[in-house]
């Protein structure tokens, strides 16, 4: 599995990797999402276009989580799919696009673990490596 959860004090580190930038922040979204609910359990029946911006890839990998989050607490939406366009470099940073699927959370179909309130810049990295990129952060549940 592309992502991986590890041992933290008190909250949740999450580890997500890919081969290109923008599989590497979608690993990190389904990582985010299964910890919360069952990616099984989740169907791509709505979408949502979402667009991030940052002046760094680390912050924008913290935007984009921190933006899933607000349309989850906002829309009661949870996500399976995620489709990224290529993230660009702009004057200031950096800019993502891309439409998330998924469906309302239902408690009588979705098996509820934990409720993520927000991505942290605790273990905040998006870097590549020899394999690709990979991107961690700590998030508070």
């Amino acid at each position: 599995m592309p992502f991986k959860y590890l041992d933290h004090t008190g909250e949740s580190w999450i580890v997500a990797s890919g081969q290109s930038l923008e599989e590497a922040f979608g690993e990190g979204a389904k990582a985010l999402f299964n910890l919360m609910v069952p990616l099984a359990q989740i169907e791509p029946r709505e979408s949502r276009p979402v667009t991030c911006s940052a002046e760094s890839l680390d912050r924008l990998f913290f935007e984009w989580l921190n933006e899933l989050i607000f349309i989850k607490d906002v829309e009661g939406l949870i996500f399976c799919k995620f489709e990224l366009s290529p993230i660009t470099r702009v004057e200031m940073g950096y800019t993502l696009e891309a439409r998330v699927h998924g469906e309302l959370f239902d408690p009588d179909i979705h098996d509820g673990h934990v409720d993520v309130k927000a991505a942290t810049y605790s273990e905040l990295t998006c870097e590549q490596t020899s394999e690709g990129y990979e991107g961690g952060w700590v998030h508070d549940i």
